[in-house]
């Protein structure tokens, strides 16, 4: 059988189907690692059966959401994108269970659009019929854009499925192959994609370059290929600034900002009057009659994208519906919060040269008010 894909902020509905169904229970267990046949129940649901329909349907993405972990510092792997989830439904005919469908699906922090509608993952036992509808999306490469624009001698990370494997290979999902990367026509060097993958913590393989000269970057599948453009950015007058942000695929991606950066800050204070007087009747001149107290301080910053492509539309939509993202600055991965509500989309038939202003608030307070 398969391993399911699910993204899980696009609803993920469940509906089980008996003729002879008055109620069901389905049991959920979601967690993260390597995989477990008999995880512990995470919730349990019974819905029953509505006006002789003979069916129930269930929603568990919201549940599921609820135990993403973001963890992000630098490095790229396991950070707490991926969960394993499975179900057990039990019909029940109003005196007896029925037999139980079981599924085992990979979430991923990943959305599908309107436009993308429902994948419908179908399984049956000799009574019941179970279908999953929800987005399933790309199963080989994790990112849209198909060209990257890349800070010289930059480390390349090209986010894609890895190949999972369990319960002794009973259920599978297969992933990308091999991802090499070339120079001209000529593959420099070439990342094998992992198999028999049992963990979410390398449910997605972010396959590296250090290669200083490349290209293009090819994701195979099978006989399939598809081919990412690699543009190298030259400019040195600014200094980079690039985003990681968590993609509509649920993968960590980079995007660069070559061009002029400003920074700023907001600051908040509350003042008060007060007295001053001495109990000689006097006062100094250096006391403060207004004073301040409850001081709080958030930073922002104001990047550019540098001259970019049409497919960069895509990831600049990504990246302002991003549930996560962070910036690299003073060597430090920090927290940030993009902050534009609107942006109109270039194309190089209308706008020849595309730049993006984004502005983005840091996630966290200036003066340290952890408590």
């Amino acid at each position: 059988m398969a391993i399911f894909k699910i993204n899980i902020n696009t609803p993920v509905y469940i509906k089980v189907a008996n003729a002879t169904l008055a109620n069901c229970t389905l049991n959920i267990a979601i967690y993260s690692g390597t995989y477990q046949t008999s995880p512990t129940t995470t919730y349990q649901l019974r819905k029953n059966e509505v006006a002789n329909n003979n069916f129930v349907i269930f929603e568990i993405g919201e549940l599921i959401k609820d135990y993403i972990e973001y963890s992000f510092s630098g490095s790229f792997g396991n950070n707490g994108l991926n969960l394993w989830v499975k179900t057990i439904a039990t019909p029940n005919d109003g005196t007896s269970n029925l037999p139980t469908i079981t599924t085992n699906m990979l979430a991923f922090d990943g959305v599908g659009y309107f436009e993308d509608g429902f994948t419908t993952e179908t399984q049956t036992n000799s009574t019941t019929t179970q279908t999953l509808n929800t987005f399933k999306g790309s199963t080989t490469k994790l990112m849209s854009n198909d060209t990257i624009f890349r800070e010289s001698q930059e480390i390349l990370k090209i986010p894609v499925l890895a190949n999972l494997s369990v319960n002794s290979g009973a259920d599978t999902l297969t992933g990308a192959t091999t991802v090499n990367f070339k120079n001209g026509s000529t593959t420099v060097s070439s990342v094998t994609v992992g198999t028999g993958i049992d963990t979410t913590n390398t449910a997605i393989e972010y396959a590296t370059s250090t290669t200083a000269s490349l290209t293009s970057v090819d994701v195979v599948s099978g006989g399939s290929t598809e081919t990412i453009k690699v543009d190298e950015q030259t400019c040195k007058k600014f200094t980079n600034m690039p985003i990681t942000f968590v993609n509509r695929f649920g993968a960590l991606q980079r995007v660069n900002f070559f061009l002029k950066s400003i920074e700023s800050i907001d600051v908040n204070r509350e003042e008060y009057k007060a007295n001053t007087l001495t109990t000689g009747a006097t006062y100094s001149i250096n006391n403060h009659q207004y004073k301040t107290r409850n001081v709080t301080s958030r930073e922002s910053i104001t990047l550019n994208t540098g001259y970019v492509n049409d497919s960069y539309n895509q990831v600049i939509e990504e990246l302002l519906m991003s549930p996560r993202c962070w910036l690299f600055k003073d060597n430090q991965q920090l927290p940030v919060i993009p902050q534009n509500k609107q942006v109109t989309f270039k194309t190089s038939l209308n706008d020849k040269l595309s730049n993006y202003t984004i502005n983005f608030k840091f996630a966290f307070d200036k003066l340290n008010t952890i408590r």
